[in-house]
């Protein structure tokens, strides 16, 4: 899976959680945390991402990892209403964990081993037209594009879609007359 994937599947996770703010600075940054997210398991860093598979595609790791944020955000009440509560981290959490099951769907053969260190199990649903980038740009090939370009068609309708639900909620939701007017 590219990065193109996982950042339209990570935005689409945080559209669907996006709290009523009005600020466009506020909104860019939430996005941009949801896409972060959606990647962190490929950050490339020592011993995680591509260079520890294992351990940064573990369920179980992401899952500690998750759960600590989860109570820190618990305990910084202030910190936790100012992101929006429990509804968009649990959509953190969502689009962190998508990564995981977004990686099962490629056909390089592997799967992935999810369940580290608990099982060496490798788990796979390959849909057969997608692909990895078999290295990284540069150069970047007419085969790069085709691969991101796939990505790009399979996943941002979701986008399309929670865009779309979303202003059909908001529009019907403002035509409902509150019985206090």
């Amino acid at each position: 899976m590219t990065q193109v994937g996982h950042s339209l599947t990570g935005l689409t996770i945080g559209m669907m959680c996006l709290p009523q703010k009005t600020h466009m600075r506020w909104k860019i940054a939430y996005f941009v945390s949801f896409i972060v997210l959606a990647n962190i398991p490929d950050i490339p860093i020592r011993y995680w991402g591509h260079d520890r598979y294992d351990i940064s595609h573990s369920l179980f790791v992401n899952l500690l990892l998750i759960t600590t944020f989860f109570i820190m955000f618990s305990f910084l009440k202030h910190i936790r209403m100012a992101l929006g509560n429990y509804r968009v981290m649990i959509g953190a959490m969502c689009a962190w964990l998508s990564h995981l099951l977004l990686d099962t769907f490629y056909n390089y053969g592997h799967g992935l081993a999810m369940f580290w260190p608990v099982s060496r199990a490798h788990l796979a649903f390959p849909i057969s037209w997608f692909s990895v980038v078999p290295n990284s740009p540069p150069p970047f090939t007419t085969h790069h594009v085709r691969i991101y370009a796939i990505e790009w068609l399979a996943y941002f309708p979701f986008l399309v879609v929670v865009i779309a639900l979303r202003k059909m909620l908001r529009h019907r939701q403002g035509r409902i007359v509150h019985p206090d007017q």
